[in-house]
């Protein structure tokens, strides 16, 4: 890379390199940052470390080659570790460039960051467009940056935020860049679009209703849906692209008009003529049997859809605004309208009992979903559930650099949770680190129903997880013995030989492990010593 004005950096979410395990999709906050700042005048690059799986060695080598007078960093907050080397490595390499955070996790945990990372200048706070043009537009004319509204940054000993920004008009902002699209598509098969920015939910586990806080302006705004399906148009002419993931946090917005919206996508989409694949998110209560039958007409074949829970104590605390009778209408009307329905759970949560355990069980066999059951609800810095447990004297903080906050739950559920946590990290996520790229190629297809071997692949680990969490809560109820243990750990290794043969690999036992995960798992339900859902990074092992 040449000497840029600019260059915008999600970070590496490992520190030696390992190929991402999530979707390697287009990072579509910095692709807008990006599109935004050239439409300035300004010079820009973008590196995606993450998706090339470099190490904190060659992140740092790759952004000094670039010689940018401004580096803007996107991060997740599970990422903070690994860009905390970056930017010391940049600085200890004498870097002179401003270095600037953006991004939810950058806004909610800014005073954190800004302590913990000597190394950064500022961090804007809200949607970058507007406040990060304007820093870039100071520093390059030598004005004082630290006059920009939405800016965090050190003043004295303290953390100073200067201000509200405005939120950009999405209608007046150009199509995001697609500099990484060719890469992405080549590994997910799909591209991503947004026909909105920001949702009108007030969940407590959410980061959205927090990060609008940050900026002035309507927290939903939809993009008019002519320009929506324009770009569509275009990505589907231009690079053959017919799946489609949209990527807003609802793509339904309030009441009637929000509707409208999506009607009016729809009617776009189908005016057109063009034989596509959708995704999109949506909550319960957006859905109606018409608005339902148009999606799919236009090509939407699955929703991800926000259930959470099927317990109306843990729903109601969530403020979810919805009833449980409201999420199983709405699975019948996307059933009935032939969209498969992809289920976001979380049946480890701060209000599990073991009655909800088998209710959420029952619930999700019931409904044929499969989501992911080893993994319990993440408190983010700044969400508005890190202030109610907090006020319920529920909540162990934890810094963003070292993991997610924890709270605390009966032992025998923190127990119980450990022990399916332990099968998934030493089995589970080991196998997906060693056959990450396999993974990706049975994810790739043309349309989004046509990934039936992935989606085998997904109720096979449900499968693993859903035996192996009944026999956890069996024995809390029961009791148990060492020998009950070995002898199901053994009929495991059963079962996670189906998900690996599922990928056409057999044999290997030998680094299962039986009898160190039996002893683990014995000695975690007969101490019961633990009161929370540890969630801490790993990625320093990897």
């Amino acid at each position: 890379m040449n000497s840029v004005d600019v260059l915008l950096v999600l970070p590496p979410m490992y520190h030696s390199g390992r190929v991402p395990d999530y979707n390697p999709k287009e990072p579509l906050g910095l692709m807008y940052l990006a599109a935004y700042l050239r439409k300035c005048g300004f010079t820009v690059e973008v590196l995606d470390a993450d998706l090339k799986a470099l190490s904190i060695a060659d992140t740092v080598d790759t952004i000094l080659k670039s010689n940018a007078l401004i580096i803007g960093f996107s991060t997740l907050q599970r990422a903070l570790p690994s860009v905390k080397l970056v930017i010391d490595l940049l600085r200890e390499n004498h870097c002179s460039a401003h270095i600037c955070f953006g991004g939810f996790s950058a806004t909610l945990s800014a005073k954190h960051i800004l302590r913990e990372i000597g190394g950064v200048d500022s961090i804007v706070l809200g949607e970058g467009e507007l406040v990060f043009s304007e820093l870039v537009s100071a520093l390059i004319k030598g004005r004082a940056w630290q006059n920009v509204p939405g800016l965090a940054y050190r003043r004295g000993d303290g953390v100073f935020f200067n201000g509200k920004s405005e939120k950009p008009d999405v209608n007046f902002l150009p199509d995001p860049a697609r500099d990484l699209l060719p890469l992405c598509f080549e590994k997910t098969g799909y591209a991503t679009i947004l026909s909105s920015r920001g949702c009108y939910g007030n969940c407590t586990f959410c980061s959205n209703s927090s990060f609008e806080k940050f900026s002035n302006g309507c927290n939903w705004r939809g993009r008019n849906p002519i320009a929506v399906v324009d770009e569509i148009e275009y990505l589907h002419k231009k690079f053959g692209i017919n799946a489609f993931k949209f990527n807003d946090p609802n793509v339904f917005g309030p009441g009637r008009s929000g509707r409208d919206h999506v009607v009016q996508i729809c009617h776009q989409l189908l005016n057109r003529k063009m034989a596509l694949s959708l995704m999109a998110f949506c909550r319960g209560n957006d859905l109606d049997p018409e608005v339902a039958e148009l999606m799919r007409r236009a090509g939407f074949e699955r929703l991800l859809l926000g259930i959470e829970t099927s317990d109306p104590i843990a729903m109601n605390n969530f403020k979810k605004g919805e009833s449980i009778a409201v999420i199983r209408r709405a699975i019948s009307i996307m059933r009935k309208a032939k969209i498969d329905l992809v289920a976001g759970f979380m049946i480890f949560n701060p209000y599990t009992t073991i009655k909800t355990l088998k209710s959420d069980l029952s619930f999700l066999e019931e409904n044929t979903l499969y989501p992911t059951l080893a993994k319990a609800l993440r408190v983010f810095d700044g969400t508005p559930i890190q202030d109610v447990l907090a006020a319920e004297g529920q909540l162990i903080w934890k810094s963003p650099f070292e993991g997610y906050h924890e709270y605390l739950v009966d032992p025998d559920i923190a127990a119980i949770y450990m022990s399916l946590k332990i099968f998934s990290i030493k089995w589970i996520d080991s196998f997906f680190k060693d056959c990450q790229s396999a993974i990706w190629e049975m994810k790739k297809a043309g349309t989004f129903n046509g990934r039936s071997d992935y989606y085998e692949f997904g109720r096979l680990i449900f499968r693993f997880n859903s035996i192996m969490l009944k026999a956890l809560i069996s024995w809390t109820e029961n009791g148990f013995s060492y020998v009950d243990i070995c002898s199901h750990t053994n009929k495991m290794k059963n079962e996670f030989n189906r998900i690996r043969a599922h990928l056409g690999i057999g044999g290997g036992n030998g680094g299962l492990k039986v009898k160190e995960i039996s002893d683990e798992v014995h000695s975690i339900l007969k101490s019961k010593n633990i009161e929370t859902f540890p969630e801490k990074y790993r990625w320093n092992d990897d």
